[in-house]
């Protein structure tokens, strides 16, 4: 990155900001003026996220888009305004229905009456009271001594109505009703008018989705625009009595010419400078194209410092190969890779560089259930399947899928200790990265030598013998030179300090790797067991047996697949965040590099 810094005339200074976002390049550094104490500002975010929520509305309904011409047609806010209005109403009208359904419950065990012939009765001075009882509390005494009529009766459930005298005081053991003074039928009649209008205020919503997204998104493109705009102004330094401002902001070093030439067009004063120790530099990554589509998996956690690697390439490969090796099944693999493939040409944007990586992660899928001999939970090692014998060799039992997760930790944990040092050697210098390699060769050294001595390639003796070499030219590295420059005993003291917390914590560490073992073997099992359900339960009737069969199958590998997918993306971060990070030494904390810049137009954004 180059550091830029603008002074400009007050005049010249909107040209010169919309020239700047035209240009697109340039990371705005913030000042922290505490942008969100603007009015100004903050209406444009509660804009920004009304647009956002009606787009999301408008988005969940399937319907074709026509789209229109927005320079012939009113401005976005005036189509959220009349959305939000029509939202509003609907939502008066639901509750409105929500009523005339609860009075309509309350009326329709006492029949379809009108309220003028009680009325017509209160002129008599006859009095009606509506009364709900328990059929075995109902009296049947009362229908001697009390004028009742019996109305209904609905579960267990007796309704009846009770005559008197406006000036008689009569209790019964009952519950009296209120019921609304519209008729059964007048409600019914209101209940349809308003479903009508609901119906069509439905169409509305439609009409808007197939007719205004892009016009929504266009708006909210353009109040995207001027928040950043307003949030560089914010950003601006005044100086000499608010005559001249001063702008701060990051390059990609690679833009530095065009940029340059961009400016000098202006006719405009500035200054670029390398980084600082101490500055706050924003990240862009590069990568290839298969590596930037775990750029979002890293993401998650945070970017890397300016100073540190990006393990996004280092990590991409064990990522893919850990999603495997937790989903572990070849069915499962093919509806991934198969979905993704299809529904990455009926998408756009963003979604398809997420289903690129559904690609290779079903991919992977594929190849690891492969190698634990797993298809739709069928054990395909103890299968008898002639053209399969010949692969089966390539399969793994569970004693050597568990020694398998074990191996891999082993290899991702000795790669993070070198990308660990490779960064200490980057940041601090080759010196100070002499620790961890120590620590590589007493492991690595080790390993190697109890494997040789495991397959009688050395003796014993020579074993202790190497491990007294490896151990004591480790031990150099990791209790005399661990900090650079401080004295033996300090070095000392810091080294016993290491090997505590690399014994305590190494093992840990690849115990963690047998969790991709255990959910490799747990989705296998719940769909042995769904396979098992699926043929044990069905009837033994022709064609039902079929059906039911099927819909077992489909129910439980689908909810199998489901949760053992959640599982087999989410460990695998936690193997990366965790494990892996902290032995390579990740710090992490930058700040993505976002140019102050025009939004993509929303009609090529949708075409692209």
């Amino acid at each position: 990155m180059k550091k830029y810094t603008f002074l400009i005339y007050h005049k010249e200074y909107q040209e010169f900001l919309q020239s700047l976002q035209d240009l697109g390049m340039l990371h705005v550094i913030e000042k922290g003026t505490g942008e969100l104490t603007d009015e100004a500002l903050r209406d444009q975010y509660q804009l920004l996220s009304q647009l956002n929520a009606a787009i999301k509305f408008l988005s969940k309904r399937e319907v074709s888009h026509q789209g229109i011409d927005s320079k012939n047609h009113h401005d976005g806010k005036a189509v959220l305004n009349q959305l939000q209005n029509t939202q509003h109403e609907l939502e008066q009208n639901l509750q409105a229905l929500a009523g005339i359904n609860k009075e309509i419950s309350q009326l329709e065990p006492w029949g379809d009456f009108s309220f003028d012939d009680i009325n017509k009765l209160k002129e008599v001075d006859i009095t009606v009271r509506f009364f709900v009882c328990p059929i075995k509390k109902f009296n049947p005494e009362w229908l001697s001594v009390y004028n009742i009529e019996e109305i209904n009766r609905i579960g267990q459930s007796l309704y009846f109505v009770l005559f008197q005298e406006n000036e008689e005081t009569i209790e019964i053991d009952a519950e009296e009703i209120k019921l609304p003074v519209k008729s059964l039928s007048a409600l019914k009649n209101q209940q349809k008018d308003y479903e009508k209008i609901i119906q069509k205020t439905e169409e509305v919503f439609d009409l808007f989705a197939s007719k205004y997204i892009p016009l929504l998104e266009e708006t909210k493109q353009q109040v995207t625009e001027k928040l950043d705009f307003d949030k560089v102004v914010l950003n601006t330094e005044k100086q000499a009595e608010d005559k001249l401002m001063i702008l701060e902001g990051w390059a990609p070093r690679e833009k530095e010419k065009e940029i340059n030439s961009h400016l000098e067009k202006l006719d405009v004063y500035f200054e670029s400078s390398s980084p600082d120790v101490n500055d706050n530099i924003p990240i862009k990554l590069k990568n290839n194209k298969f590596n930037k589509l775990f750029e979002p998996v890293g993401e998650l956690y945070t970017m890397p410092d300016y100073k540190e690697l990006d393990l996004t390439p280092f990590f991409a490969p064990f990522f893919m190969m850990f999603f495997g090796f937790c989903l572990g099944d070849v069915g499962y693999g093919l509806v991934i890779l198969l979905a993704a493939i299809f529904l990455r040409f009926k998408v756009k944007g963003a979604m398809r560089s997420i289903l690129g990586l559904g690609i290779f992660l079903g991919a992977a899928t594929v190849i690891m259930g492969f190698i634990s001999g797993t298809f739709f939970g069928v054990n395909l090692i103890e299968t008898n399947i002639p053209w399969l014998e010949s692969s089966k060799k390539f399969m793994l039992n569970t004693d050597q899928l568990m020694m398998l997760s074990f191996a891999v930790g082993f290899v991702q944990t000795i790669f993070g200790m070198g990308i660990k040092a490779a960064n200490k050697a980057k940041q601090f210098g080759f010196v100070h990265a002499l620790s961890t390699i120590g620590w590589i060769i007493v492991i690595l050294g080790g390993a190697t030598l109890f494997g040789l001595s495991k397959f009688n390639l050395i003796t014993p003796e020579q074993f202790k013998l190497y491990m007294i070499i490896v151990g004591g030219f480790g031990a150099i590295f990791i209790f005399f030179l661990n900090s650079p420059g401080k004295n033996i005993f300090l070095n000392f003291g810091l080294g016993i300090w290491d090997t505590y917390g690399m014994a305590s914590g190494l093992l840990g560490d690849l115990l963690s790797y047998v969790r991709l073992f255990a959910l490799g073997i747990s989705s296998a099992v719940l769909g042995n067991v769904f396979n098992q359900l699926a043929f044990s339960l069905s009837p033994d009737i022709i064609i039902v047996k079929q059906i039911v069969t099927l819909a077992i199958l489909l129910f439980g590998h689908g909810l199998n697949l489901f949760m053992s997918a959640l599982g087999s993306f989410v460990h695998p971060l936690r193997l990366t965040f965790v494990e892996f990070y902290k032995n390579a030494g990740f710090m992490g904390g930058g700040k993505k590099y976002d140019p102050f810049r025009k939004k993509f137009n929303i009609e090529q954004e949708l075409t692209n």
